[in-house]
């Protein structure tokens, strides 16, 4: 390994780090604390509902036809 390989592997390695550093504040500063409240039953009717017959449209043309 030459010296200019090893140059762009520390580069690589450090900007790495520097990503992860920065992605764990921005989850450690707006995401930690955000919770999601799920009501059971609402879920349950979710699940169990049948999916919609309308079938969704692009430029006129139906899908699954």
């Amino acid at each position: 390994m030459n010296p200019t390989d090893r140059r762009l592997v520390r580069e690589i390695t450090l900007v790495i780090v520097l990503k992860l550093i920065l992605i764990t504040a921005l989850w450690w500063t707006f995401i930690r604390d955000a919770k999601v409240e799920v009501d059971p039953g609402v879920m349950a009717a979710q699940v169990v509902a049948p999916a919609s017959s309308k079938q969704h449209t692009t430029s006129g043309e139906t899908h699954g036809q």
